[in-house]
């Protein structure tokens, strides 16, 4: 005897079936997701703080060779004077002699170069007989100094890579005019880079290395931390090594296909006169973050770059971390063992609800529908207890239910109505209280009471910014706020004029710095409050004398932006939530910048909160 199915009940339980499996399904993908978002998300901080510990190392540096500069050139001086001393000079003993005399952290070496631009004589012996020559920026550097036109060179600082030390090179022409005397003054920076190295594999159990690449405009130099001490390099196989690095990084992240014609005609195509180029558009193009998650080699790879150190723009540290997946890979099994689990039940549950459901199907139905017309089930005995428990349960909390929801309705309403009604009963005391302080200071010329006047004006400033929030608030469901098009620069001018008195109340001073003509599309009282909340808050928690507004027209885009002195706003994505203030101590509404966050999705305009340096500065861009 054949199987067959009932299409009226059967196959809606198989449809059911499928439905929640397909949902199941796009949940266990969703839970995926997540699980390695946050996992992206958790390595990230890791990657930007590895990132900002190496570059505090590299500022400390810097500082270093800063505050020992003057030192440096009385070294200079010293080994002139040896120089001149000495009948048969020797660097290793002129090297000791400034060595010995100077205290502190670095130390000297000393090379002696002929006419030919050759290291004849070194202290630091991986040094000797190298020819300068051969790289044309030192010949002309050389030749200057040689010929007198510079009396003494000081080179920014360089990174050696044969001995991971940071140097600066002091060139000055020997008394007897015959050779270039030149002083390294060394700081050696591997033993911090590698105490950092050894502390982040024993803090991020996940991590299984990390590894430093200085860049310069034409090569890569890695950091061995396993072996410092390297012979000099020819050039030929250092430009083989930066060729590997950067393929390896280019496979790391899966872009090698877009760059493997060129690397691979490097000889031709001359890559590493681009090489700066090419590593920059791969940074610039991922937000300065490169990253790779790779399940099958259970990694995830993540670059980061820092550049521009020590005042020499060419100067480029690239850092790899390699972070171990199996966590992720044994918590996505997990979900993914839970998702077949459920299906399984389902399934079963499937086969045992064939059996029940025509006896239930017909209680189970009528009480769908009282459910979704939201009607009370009467009283009956279906003589499964059960089902009857959900009914007077169902009744009980419906009940509830529509009683707590009348109670909210109400609520709201009441709310709404009484900040509708507050809003319009301020309206005119405040347009009284206006007409009567303008009014005063026009028949009022005494001084003091002028400046009372003065705090009136600015009082009312503020009261005129909460009650025009308010007003929008209270309309904002009512009013259709139609776009127009408005002349931004002459709204923002009057806008500043508004505010002055509330700003030199608080002795502080509005500077405006406004392209003229900038007409724009949208509403006028919405611009007005997306400009007032701003210039408001600005005045309220700058902790400087100057406020400066700008309006500026930049590359087919309007950039209107506010910037004061200030404290560093610590939390500069809640900003614009509701009712957050980011000084718990000052009393407010917490509305003006959720306010200005309704307007800009509206519009479409972006913002951001850019706050260093002391400055807090919030940027408005409208796309034209």
């Amino acid at each position: 005897m054949k199987w067959k199915i009932r299409l009226q009940k059967d196959f809606l339980i198989v449809f059911l079936i499928g439905v929640v499996s397909i949902i199941l399904y796009l949940q266990y993908l969703y839970n995926k997701k997540n699980l390695i978002g946050r996992f992206k998300s958790e390595e990230y901080a890791k990657t930007i703080q590895i990132r900002d510990k190496f570059k505090s190392v590299l500022n400390n540096v810097e500082l270093i060779f800063k505050s020992k500069l003057d030192e440096n050139l009385k070294a200079l001086n010293s080994l002139y004077l040896l120089y001149s001393n000495m009948n048969n000079f020797n660097a290793d003993k002129a090297a000791a002699i400034l060595n010995n005399e100077y205290k502190g952290k670095g130390y000297y070496e000393v090379f002696v170069i002929n006419r030919n631009f050759k290291i004849i004589k070194a202290s630091y012996k991986p040094d000797l007989g190298l020819n300068l020559g051969q790289f044309p920026k030192y010949r002309k550097v050389f030749e200057n100094v040689f010929n007198g036109k510079e009396k003494v060179n000081i080179s920014y600082l360089i990174f050696d890579y044969s001995s991971f030390t940071i140097k600066r090179y002091f060139l000055i022409l020997s008394p007897d005019k015959k050779y270039l005397l030149q002083l390294a003054y060394v700081v050696d920076i591997y033993p911090k880079l590698k105490e950092l190295y050894i502390k982040f594999l024993n803090k991020y159990r996940d991590l299984n290395d990390v590894k430093l690449y200085f860049m310069d405009k034409y090569l890569i130099y890695p950091v061995n931390f396993k072996q410092r001490y390297q012979p000099k390099k020819p050039i030929e196989k250092v430009m083989d090594e930066t060729s590997n690095i950067l393929i390896t990084l280019l496979k790391d992240i899966g872009e090698y296909g877009k760059y493997s014609k060129i690397i691979q005609n490097k000889r031709k195509c001359m890559i590493f006169e681009h090489l700066s180029t090419v590593v920059l558009q791969l940074f610039y193009s991922h937000n300065n973050i490169l990253s790779k998650l790779n399940l099958n080699r259970h990694k995830y790879i993540t670059y980061t770059l820092i550049e521009g150190f020590f005042k020499n723009f060419s100067n480029r540290l690239i850092i790899k971390n390699d972070f171990s997946t199996y966590i992720l890979e044994k918590d996505i099994e997990t979900i993914r063992n839970r998702f077949l689990i459920v299906l399984f039940s389902l399934i079963l549950l499937a086969v045992f609800m064939k059996f029940i459901v025509y006896y239930m199907g017909n209680k189970i139905k009528e009480l769908v529908i009282h459910m979704k017309e939201n009607r009370p089930l009467e009283k009956t005995n279906s003589y499964i207890k059960e089902l009857d428990d959900l009914a007077e349960a169902y009744n009980e909390y419906r009940q509830r239910l529509n009683k707590e929801i009348e109670k909210n309705r109400n609520l709201l309403m009441e709310n709404r109505r009484f900040i509708v009604d507050t809003v319009h009963q301020l309206k005119t005391p405040l347009s009284i209280i206006t007409l009567n302080s303008d009014f005063l200071k026009m028949q009022i010329k005494d001084k003091n009471i002028e400046e009372t006047l003065n705090e009136i004006e600015a009082a009312i400033a503020m009261l005129t910014n909460s009650y025009e929030d308010l007003s929008y608030l209270a309309a904002e469901k009512t009013v259709e706020y139609k776009p127009v098009e408005l002349n931004l620069s002459e709204i923002v001018r009057q806008r500043v004029e508004f505010f002055t008195p509330l700003a030199k109340a608080r002795n502080k001073i509005i500077i405006t710095d406004i392209d003229e003509g900038i007409i724009y599309k949208i509403n006028k009282v919405e611009f007005e409050r997306l400009v007032d909340n701003n210039i408001s808050n600005a005045i309220d928690y700058s902790k400087g004398k100057e406020i400066k507004v700008s309006l500026k027209k930049n590359d087919g885009k309007f950039i209107l932006s506010i910037e004061s002195f200030g404290e560093k706003i610590q939390e500069p994505q809640k900003l614009f939530e509701k009712n957050y203030r980011e000084h718990t101590h000052k009393r407010g509404l917490g509305i003006g910048l959720n306010i200005v966050k309704k307007i800009c999705d509206k519009y479409g305009i972006k913002y951001k909160v850019i706050s260093k340096e002391g400055k807090n500065i919030f940027e408005y861009i409208f796309n034209t």
